[in-house]
């Protein structure tokens, strides 16, 4: 089997690397030195990494097998999809399958004190081009799994975001991601590097929206929050059901500040999600949430990390899953609290319902504790539908689908109840919504 494993992951090497040089070469020499010097710094890399395999404890309940069969191919600027709509009002950013769409895109009426651009542009900037060089070798050197330098290697047209210190948006920003495939399985590899600056707050939103085909949606999404600061990420996920999506996202966030990131996974035929919070200093809040709703065949996994290495620091991890047919559910999150980090306060819970025989849901809540003055919990549940409760409904005359599919939204509900902005709340209450009567049909 170890045979077999090495051989399967050379192979894919293989065709990775064959495909990166064939990329570099219709370049023509095209790109600016600083990205072909991180593209090819992060190809060396992923030729040095092995792609995980399910004797690791991390992806111990995925096989990545399904990501590394294709012959995956890159999209180019003629093949696109439909347009997918922004959750809500504000300022909207455009992409086809990964690339930039610019002129459906807000990029020309930007606010005063926010910058987005390219990752190419910020690199030809003067004022910008060390922090995106830095910010990116940083992750690629090191890598917490192979995915990242394989999106190093094959981001075209990331995004670059900074916020300027005091800036306190009121528009919300969307990235917008539309996919389709209408031929070869494609790789897509959206990049975004975002820099809030102190004394500031902004909220995004990203939402993945799939038409069809088979393709790989591999992101990489690095976020630096300034001392003082509040910053909300959104990930709205709708990919298509023969897509797969591996998502890295981590946040380093600076003394006295909030970093809140909310998750709902309804798409895709295989999805992961890491998500790393690391602490730099006290005074910290870091909120993890999460909703995902599998049916049919879909494995669904989500990995979090929180590291509390410094003291008067709080972290919040609630993630809520609902499970029918032959879906698959993982869910790992692990807290440490380092021997420094007095005065912690972290909370840690995972439920579940798996409502079908055949679906089935693996949760491993880890808390890792080397501090004595600390508040820390946490849990997990895999149960069932109250029976008595779904009788109570249909006793008052509503019928038996129709008090299951209630049931099931208000046991999400506590997980979309921490969504404070109401557009935002109610846009995840229509898409579950949408998805129960998907699962009813």
């Amino acid at each position: 089997m170890a045979e077999t494993l090495q051989r399967n992951n050379t192979d894919q090497l293989t065709r990775f690397s064959t495909l990166f040089a064939q990329t570099e070469q219709s370049l023509n020499g095209h790109s600016t030195d600083a990205t072909r010097s991180i593209r090819s710094r992060s190809m060396e890399v992923l030729e040095k990494t092995d792609f995980p395999n399910r004797r690791s404890e991390d992806w111990k309940y995925t096989s990545v097998a399904p990501l590394l069969a294709p012959e995956w191919v890159l999209p180019s600027g003629s093949q696109t999809a439909p347009r997918a709509q922004a959750p809500g009002t504000g300022i909207t950013i455009h992409f086809q399958n990964g690339i930039l769409d610019r002129a459906n895109s807000d990029l020309d009426t930007l606010p005063e004190g926010l910058l987005i651009c390219s990752i190419e542009e910020a690199l030809e900037m003067e004022t910008e081009r060390d922090r995106v060089i830095k910010f990116l070798e940083q992750e690629i050197v090191t890598p917490e799994n192979a995915f990242i330098p394989l999106n190093g290697a094959f981001a075209r047209q990331g995004i670059y975001l900074r916020l300027k210190k005091g800036v306190r948006l009121s528009s919300d920003i969307h990235f917008v991601h539309s996919n389709e495939s209408t031929g070869a399985p494609l790789l897509i590899s959206p990049q975004l590097v975002g820099i809030i600056e102190s004394n500031a707050e902004m909220r995004i939103t990203e939402t993945f929206q799939g038409f069809g085909g088979t393709y790989l949606t591999n992101i990489l999404n690095r976020f630096e929050v300034g001392a003082n600061s509040h910053f909300e990420h959104y990930k709205f996920q709708l990919e298509s059901p023969a897509a797969f999506q591996v998502n890295n996202t981590k946040a380093y966030i600076h003394r006295d500040s909030t970093f809140s990131n909310y998750n709902l996974e309804l798409g895709g035929a295989l999805v992961r999600n890491n998500v790393v919070t690391i602490m730099l200093d006290s005074g910290i809040t870091s909120n993890l949430y999460g909703a995902f709703l599998g049916i049919d065949r879909q494995h669904l996994d989500t990995q979090t990390f929180i590291d509390h290495a410094f003291p008067h620091c709080q972290s919040n991890e609630l993630y809520k899953g609902i499970l029918t047919d032959r879906a698959h559910g993982v869910f790992n999150g692990k807290v440490i609290v380092r021997q420094d980090a007095q005065k912690t306060n972290a909370y840690q819970q995972n439920s579940n319902l798996v409502l079908s025989p055949t679906a089935v849901m693996d949760t491993k809540p880890q808390l890792e504790i080397f501090a004595d003055d600390v508040r820390c919990s946490h849990g997990a549940t895999i149960g069932q539908l109250d029976e008595n409760s779904v009788f109570y409904l249909k006793s008052r005359g509503i019928p038996d689908a129709e008090a299951r599919r209630l049931l099931q939204l208000a046991f999400l509900q506590e997980v979309l109840d921490n969504i404070e902005v109401e557009y935002l709340h109610e846009y995840a209450s229509d898409l579950l919504i949408a998805k129960f009567e998907k699962a009813s049909a």
